[in-house]
Formats: structure tokens, sequence, C-alpha cells
């Protein structure tokens, strides 16, 4: 996979380790979602971050890691996902959703973990198959 490191994504200026890097950051949305729930239950709005500064800085932090090194870092953030999984009567608890409208905890950790990742992978794979 190193050799395809800096191939360019098909759409927008990710190349192939950016994409994963972005993964690996990303790869336990499960405390992130738990901040929200409790912020939200004290009644605390939580402002949407500036999505296109974070991800810039989950690429630069990740910029000189072999490729190995980062997929070993979105498994283990995979591991501590599952781990870290609250019980289903938080799961079902109501989130605002940053689109409008209210989400459950649950479909939150989904969206921003398995589907959010399989979106860039998917990427991913058009790019090294083009």
């Amino acid at each position: 996979m190193e050799q395809h490191a800096d191939q360019p994504l098909l759409d927008g200026e990710w190349r192939v380790r950016d994409a994963l890097s972005h993964l690996a950051a990303r790869s336990n949305p499960v405390p992130n979602v738990l901040r929200r729930l409790t912020a939200h239950e004290a009644g605390v709005s939580v402002p949407r971050p500036d999505i296109h500064e974070v991800n810039a800085g989950q690429v630069e932090e990740r910029a000189d890691r072999p490729i190995g090194e980062i997929i070993d870092e979105m498994q283990a953030g995979h591991r501590a996902a599952i781990a870290a999984l609250p019980g289903a009567d938080v799961l079902a608890r109501m989130l605002p959703a940053f689109q409008g409208g209210e989400i459950t905890v649950g479909e939150t950790v989904v969206r921003s973990g398995p589907g959010h990742e399989n979106n860039h992978l998917d990427e991913v794979e058009r790019a090294l198959n083009a």
C-alpha cells in the first residue's frame, strides 16, 4: 500500500495517505459523541467545528507516517470504539443533528464511524482501481 500513498483520489485534493490519515484520526467516534450527549443533557450547545480545519490537522499530523502505521492506528481506534460503546439505553438517547432535527446516539456513532469510513474507503478504492 505504501507505493500508492501519494495516489490522488479522483475527487478533491486528497491523496490515499490523506484519506487514511483522516480515518485513523476519526476511528473512534464514541468519546466525541458521548461528550456531545453529556453537553446536550446539561443544556450546553456544542458548536460544529470547522471541519476543513480539523481535517487538515488530522492529515498534517500523520504526513510522515508510513501507511502501515496509519492503518494500525485505525484498527486500534476501532477496537477502542467497540470497547467504549455504551449500553442500549444510552445509544437510544437523542442528540441534535448538525443538519437539524434529532438523531439517536447510536445512529450518530454509526454515521460518524463506519458510515463515514466506508465513504472514504470507497474513494480510496476507486482511486487505486482507476
